[in-house]
């Protein structure tokens, strides 16, 4: 019968077991192979402290190059959209932050920019009451989900590169989107979503992996329409890291590859970086350029340039 007594007499033997295996242990294991592994352990210790102290050093470092690059962008911007007007439109989702970024930069570029047109989440038309709502704003029929966002698009794409074209009494489309709950609107200053974005105007659309509608449906259809209407067209995205997630340049990677769009609009992959704002000025300012603008695609995905080149002396704006 087991008891108490067995119970305590097989600990002991365990602890036993323990102290004899470790004195064996002591007696056979070299003195100096235990020296030697210390010494080991201490080095890697030391090189870790040390590439610990790199790193942090190297992290101050990037701080203070993201610092300078902000502190320079006004410098680097100032006067490239001399008389321009420029529109912000963003899907909701992406960092408004980035998107105010861009509003602030085209600011510092000397350009006129009336505020941000926000794509709201119903552009998923993901329930028949948005699709009813679309179709009511659009005066359309039109029941496939794609075919009437491409609609819905092309349309706006129409009403932003002519903002005058509406006849007299006709209810702005933007106001009509506005109110159906397709788009939102930040202004700057005392401007209103009638004066958007103004005549002639370059249009900069944000796109990213976070926003609330899916940029495979939205950013390639949006691209074609502002390229029918022949507006000036920067595409920026602001990226987002997530696990599994998207590559950098995935959100505008489909215009790169898109032979017809890579050569009339312009696309930019690290709005969501220090130097993103800057870039996107820079790129719109190209597409501005007489006699001749400048398509380029910019930041760190396949195929693109941090920068665009240098303003070509001689050239001027609008």
């Amino acid at each position: 019968m087991i008891n108490f007594r067995f119970h305590v007499v097989s600990l002991i033997a365990i602890f036993l077991a323990l102290a004899l295996g470790v004195v064996i242990g002591a007696g056979v294991i070299d003195r100096g192979v235990v020296d030697t592994l210390n010494s080991r352990l201490d080095r890697v210790e030391s090189k870790s402290d040390r590439i610990s102290k790199e790193n942090d050093a190297l992290t101050d470092r990037n701080k203070q190059t993201e610092s300078m690059i902000g502190d320079l962008q006004p410098f680097a911007v100032s006067g490239r959209l001399l008389g321009d007007d420029v529109g912000v439109v963003a899907v909701r989702g992406v960092d408004g932050g980035r998107v105010t970024a861009v509003v602030t930069a085209a600011q510092q570029a000397t350009a006129t920019a009336t505020g941000t047109l926000w794509l709201e989440n119903k552009w998923a038309l993901a329930d028949a009451n948005s699709v009813k709502a679309l179709q009511d704003v659009l005066g359309t029929t039109t029941k496939n989900k794609a075919s009437l966002r491409t609609e819905g698009l092309q349309k706006l794409a129409q009403r932003l590169g002519a903002p005058e074209a509406r006849a007299d009494g006709e209810q702005d489309l933007l106001v009509a989107l506005q109110d159906a709950g397709f788009l939102g609107f930040d202004a700057v200053g005392n401007s209103t979503i009638t004066s958007f974005p103004g005549r002639g105007a370059g249009i900069v659309l944000v796109v990213g992996n976070g926003e609330s509608v899916d940029p495979a449906s939205v950013t390639v259809t949006a691209a074609k329409a502002f390229h029918t209407a022949d507006v000036p067209l920067v595409v920026a995205s602001v990226w987002k890291e997530v696990t599994d997630g998207p590559d950098r340049a995935a959100a505008v990677q489909p215009i790169r590859d898109n032979n017809e769009l890579a050569s009339t609009v312009s696309t930019v992959d690290d709005l969501d970086l220090v130097e993103g704002p800057t870039t996107v000025v820079l790129a719109l300012s190209d597409l501005f350029l007489l006699p001749k603008p400048v398509v380029g695609h910019y930041g760190y995905g396949p195929n693109a340039k941090p920068l665009p080149d240098p303003t070509p002396a001689g050239s001027a704006s609008s």
